[in-house]
């Protein structure tokens, strides 16, 4: 949840259409990335196999909904991206001391007599290049992202798409392919949770920093019932995922109900945007 939560490419597309004066493709990008998330990744995989997995914590669902009306919030009321966005970030600040200190409690014991050995030289030059490899990584990402804004911005002026549909379905299908890889490469070696994890993880890090981050460079989001329509469509997929994790099982017939919302959820975007 924590390590594979993180979603750097949609992070940074969502802050640099932000600074770019883009809100509502920012805003649309975090919450239609996340809808897509749920549904697309978990429906195509349960059409293969079920899913069986050990039962999700209560506190995760419990952040989930302390995130969605801080989301609600932000939008509704004058200068609330801006005051949500602050909110966002110190709510993912307690989740992750949260989780280090729920991991040092399980682990206390396992490493009573555990003495960390001395790396070899070899293993530092390892170290080294992979944090090298990261660093150039995270380079490309940011650069990645700036070029995908400004050819969105430019594609939405050519085509006369609406900004908001741009960034609820658009941008929001092409920063989400990772999910799809990592649940059913984690279904294949038999561990689900991981895949999972994975999925709630990258929840909370978009409603928490990428929503947090963009909001302060928001500022204020100007109130269209499309807003309300998308937000309305994840409560219930939150409240829907609630349900089936606590049979600890995700079937063919749950996948298919996430699919109708993913239908939904297009549906009324092509419809109803007009930002």
């Amino acid at each position: 949840m924590l390590i594979l939560g993180i979603d750097p490419e949609e992070s940074f597309a969502s802050i640099i259409a932000a600074i770019n004066g883009l809100p509502y493709l920012s805003f649309g990008n975090v919450v239609g990335n996340s809808i897509i998330a749920i549904t697309l990744p978990i429906s195509l995989t349960v059409l293969v196999s079920n899913l069986k997995f050990k039962a999700i914590s209560k506190f995760y669902f419990v952040l989930l909904y302390i995130l969605l009306i801080n989301l609600l919030f932000s939008f509704i009321f004058s200068g609330g991206m801006f005051v949500s966005g602050f909110i966002a970030i110190g709510i993912y600040i307690f989740y992750v001391i949260r989780n280090l200190k729920h991991h040092k409690q399980e682990n206390l014991g396992d490493n009573l007599d555990y003495t960390e050995p001395k790396l070899t030289e070899i293993e530092k030059s390892s170290k080294m290049k992979k944090i090298i490899l990261t660093s150039i990584g995270l380079v490309f990402i940011i650069l990645g992202g700036e070029l995908l804004i400004l050819s969105a911005d430019q594609i939405m002026n050519i085509l006369q798409i609406p900004e908001a549909f741009f960034g609820f379905i658009i941008i929001a299908f092409v920063t989400n392919v990772e999910e799809l890889t990592l649940i059913l490469k984690s279904v294949k070696k038999k561990s689900p949770e991981i895949g999972l994890g994975g999925i709630f993880g990258k929840l909370i890090w978009n409603l928490t920093i990428t929503f947090g981050i963009s909001g302060i460079f928001i500022i204020n989001l100007a109130y269209e019932v499309i807003l309300l329509w998308n937000w309305l469509i994840m409560f219930l997929l939150i409240l829907c995922l609630n349900f089936i994790s606590q049979k600890e099982m995700i079937i063919k017939r749950d996948g298919f109900i996430l699919m109708g919302f993913l239908a939904i959820f297009i549906t009324i975007n092509i419809l109803f945007v007009t930002i």
